[in-house]
């Protein structure tokens, strides 16, 4: 495991951050191709976004669109300082970018929580810079929302998750948590659009703990 030789990532600050580009990566993004929804609106009255890190955006995508309730997802960049970045500059730890994916959902069919819940149970929210071999800060455990209400249901349901994991060995979570806004999140390239869709042998990697969540509102 390289790893466990490699320097340990560092975040990079702002002012030592990739400028970025003019235009978006993905200027042109396609409906959704197993939901058939669009992936950048217009969204229906009463849909709610959140923005969940867990590692590689691929197996997090696929999982999201498969909820019921879920009406469109999409693969990007958000939480760093590098605006329009594309997936070499993240991937170089130089952007503050982690991969994540937008979740666009009806909160008449599936409850935030039941999301967060979900990310949780689905990887290792205590490593930090990485998730398993996937090591850099473009790895890291990171959920984003639109309001402060949101993100204090998130929250509350990271903080009672990360007391069972201690009970049970692990160390402290370190998934970022906060508010952005939509133009904050940064589409990727479309070949990372529902790539498992697309490449249904690809690479899936999963990093649950076992550890189930048992607060989900």
């Amino acid at each position: 495991m390289a790893w466990f030789f490699s320097p340990e990532p560092v975040m990079v600050t702002p002012e030592e951050a990739l400028k970025g580009g003019r235009h978006p990566v993905l200027e042109s993004p396609q409906p959704h191709t197993v939901l058939g929804t669009p992936v950048t609106g217009p969204w229906k009255e009463g849909q709610k976004r959140v923005w969940i890190g867990l590692g590689c955006f691929w197996g997090v995508e696929q999982m999201y669109w498969q909820v019921d309730g879920v009406e469109s997802t999409s693969a990007g960049y958000a939480g760093g300082f590098t605006p329009n970045p594309t997936y070499r500059e993240v991937c170089s730890g130089r952007t503050g970018h982690t991969e994540i994916v937008e979740v666009v959902y009806d909160p008449e069919k599936v409850s935030l929580g039941e999301l967060v819940a979900m990310g949780l149970e689905a990887h290792d929210p205590t490593q930090g810079y990485r998730q398993g071999n996937d090591v850099g800060t473009q790895y890291r455990s990171a959920y984003f929302a639109e309001t402060e209400e949101d993100v204090d249901t998130i929250r509350k349901i990271v903080s009672a998750y990360g007391e069972d994991l201690k009970s049970h060995g692990f160390g402290e979570i370190t998934t970022e948590i906060g508010v952005i806004a939509p133009e904050d999140y940064y589409l990727a390239e479309d070949y990372h659009q529902q790539y498992l869709d697309k490449n249904p042998d690809g690479y899936c990697p999963h990093h649950s703990t076992g550890i189930p969540c048992g607060v989900r509102e």
